[in-house]
């Protein structure tokens, strides 16, 4: 399995899980939030959250690392939010399980920014 199969069939599906759980929508009439209420919920969150954390072991192995130094640490913070999102869910409590989700959600969008975005653009400016 390569890095893009990797994100697309293991971490984008379970982080989507995680950022799906909990939040506010606003309608005409008024605002609904809505979070995990019943034990399969929490355990689905949960589950989807460990999944992202072991994901970063493979995201560190041979072949999958761009380099030994800025992608370690991106990983490690990835699995470090995706771990705080575990425990929120550990403890049912869904402002947390937000909090943790939407750093998590930062911690990969550092990701991205460096590792697809910026190749993206190097890409179409060298002619690759």
């Amino acid at each position: 399995m390569d890095l893009k199969q990797l994100m697309n069939w293991i971490i984008d599906p379970n982080a989507d899980v995680v950022w799906a759980a909990v939040g506010t929508v606003v309608t005409t009439e008024g605002e609904q939030k809505f979070m995990p209420q019943t034990d399969e919920e929490w355990t689905l969150v949960r589950n989807s959250a460990a999944t992202v954390i072991e994901s970063g072991n493979l995201l560190m192995m041979d072949g999958r690392a761009r380099n030994s130094d800025d992608w370690m640490k991106k990983v490690q913070e990835l699995m470090l939010r995706a771990n705080e999102v575990l425990q929120a869910v550990d403890a049912k409590d869904a402002d947390t399980l937000f909090s943790a989700g939407s750093d998590m959600y930062l911690a990969c969008s550092a990701c991205h920014a460096e590792y697809i975005f910026s190749e993206q653009g190097e890409a179409k400016s060298t002619g690759k």
